[in-house]
């Protein structure tokens, strides 16, 4: 997709920029915004507007890399949750972005961020057994919340602000006024990050 920023990353570096792990059509990479160091997202290099877009089979692999890299940042930073705001077409939802991303985020509390997801979604989320169950599963837009392994919750969007898991983490953080990415990149932070999850993976391969 040629107006999709995603899209134009990857294609002019498929083998640098801030990717910190490529692996079946998927990267690893830190975030603009990272109000926390760590705070990294797993997107598909192909164009999906939300992870419910792929098929079940793919998403049965995207969940183990999706373990592997909250492994890999909650053994620096702590714990990590696991975020998404599915976009569907041209609604957006919760989302801020129509190419699917994860967001991997360390907080100091994760059931306080679980209990600000059900203070919005209340009744109208349900529990899934992984993200293969997201294909069929949801309609329109949703967000997602993983707040362990094995722990995955969806909703339907409404009502749920735009970049709301940004919200809620960033307040987690003490950086509540300093959750949109667009007016507070924390370049040094990405930065910050890239280095650490890269040396990590190169140490854990020697």
């Amino acid at each position: 997709m040629n107006d999709c920023a995603f899209c134009l990353e990857f294609a002019a570096a498929p083998y640098g920029g801030r990717i910190v792990w490529r692996r079946e059509g998927w990267v690893l990479l830190p975030t603009i915004g990272c109000f926390t160091e760590g705070y990294s997202l797993l997107m598909p290099e192909r164009h999906l507007d939300a992870a419910a877009d792929a098929d079940a089979a793919e998403l049965t692999g995207v969940e183990l890399m999706m373990e592997e890299a909250r492994a890999l940042i909650a053994g620096l930073y702590g714990p990590v949750i696991v975020g998404e705001h599915g976009a569907s077409g041209c609604e957006l939802g919760a989302a801020c972005c129509s190419h699917a991303h994860l967001h991997l985020i360390p907080v100091p509390d994760p059931q306080a961020l679980h209990d600000a997801y059900h203070a919005i979604g209340g009744q109208g989320g349900r529990a899934i057994s992984g993200l293969a169950e997201l294909p069929g599963g949801v309609e329109g837009p949703y967000v997602y919340l993983s707040t362990r392994p094995g722990n995955h919750l969806v909703w339907p969007a409404e009502g749920f602000a735009r970049q709301y898991v940004r919200r809620v983490s960033a307040a987690q953080h003490r950086r509540a006024d300093e959750y949109d990415w667009r007016d507070h990149p924390f370049s040094d932070l990405q930065q910050a990050t890239l280095r650490r999850l890269r040396d990590a993976v190169a140490a854990a391969h020697r």
